[in-house]
């Protein structure tokens, strides 16, 4: 009975996603930010790897002199760009959009048990973030596909095509989910953006170095994870890289249900 209830919390909330007309638009900007990285994508490995006239292919990147690197990082980076930069923005905004219209007043005279509402609005949230994740990492193979060099094809076309998208939805759902504890907290969308954007800049500037605390955050931490290999020294092992980001999924799961519970069994002033 449990389960049928929280299920259909989660139908309930998947349809106020796609009632409110910022769905939409949302993931057509995610999409097009994902075009325009592909794009990019492809003239860096223009740029970057040569091909010999018998077919060799070569990397002229002093960084990282293995071109099939350069091709499956190119399928890895558009769609995670758009996921931790535009999914939390998006998740928010959505969120804050539902206070701001009257929805939750609504929510308050339908439904009389928050936690399993609360439960069933997270998991909407992992859906709306994972579907969109997807959608990204699909339109992204589909240009690598249709405009990298034949001779680059095979590096492409490898399990990595396949592993890169599942990878890159755990970085959406918990940048999504940080999006979405921001807003249920502030309850505006103008702090809840500040408050990601604060995430970010702490995170990618490198200032937590300094406590070497840096390793904790996801999208540091995390990085190995994300590239499917020890990239450069001092990156984090695989296996404790992916103890970093179920760690991550964990914790924001469980905040995200605890804030939105109690936010909806608190009384409204």
């Amino acid at each position: 009975m449990g389960t049928n209830v929280s299920l259909r919390y989660v139908s309930c909330s998947l349809v106020r996603y796609c009632a409110n007309r910022q769905f939409y638009w949302s993931v057509f900007a995610v999409l097009a930010l994902t075009a325009l990285f592909a794009v990019l994508d492809v003239q860096t490995i223009s740029s970057t790897v040569s091909i010999a006239a018998d077919g060799t292919v070569r990397s002229t990147d002093s960084l990282d002199p293995n071109p099939a690197h350069i091709v499956s990082d190119a399928v890895l980076a558009s769609p995670y760009q758009t996921s931790i930069i535009l999914i939390p923005i998006i998740v928010a905004l959505n969120v804050a959009t539902g206070f701001r219209m009257g929805d939750e007043r609504q929510l308050r005279l339908l439904i009389n048990r928050p936690w399993p509402f609360a439960i069933g609005d997270v998991l909407a949230t992992v859906i709306y973030c994972a579907s969109v994740s997807l959608l990204s990492s699909l339109l992204n193979a589909v240009i690598l596909v249709a405009t990298l060099n034949p001779a680059l094809r095979p590096m492409f076309l490898t399990e990595t095509v396949v592993t890169t998208p599942f990878r890159v939805v755990a970085f959406a759902v918990v940048m999504g989910l940080v999006g979405y504890i921001a807003a249920t907290v502030t309850k505006r969308d103008v702090p809840a953006l500040v408050a990601i954007f604060l995430l970010l800049i702490v995170s990618l500037s490198g200032v937590l170095k300094v406590i070497h605390a840096d390793v904790l955050l996801p999208m540091i931490g995390g990085k190995s994870f994300a590239f499917g290999r020890v990239d450069e020294t001092g990156d984090l092992p695989m296996g404790a890289s992916v103890i970093v980001i179920v760690c991550w999924l964990a914790i924001a799961l469980c905040a995200a249900v605890i804030v939105r519970g109690q936010s909806f069994r608190t009384p409204k002033a």
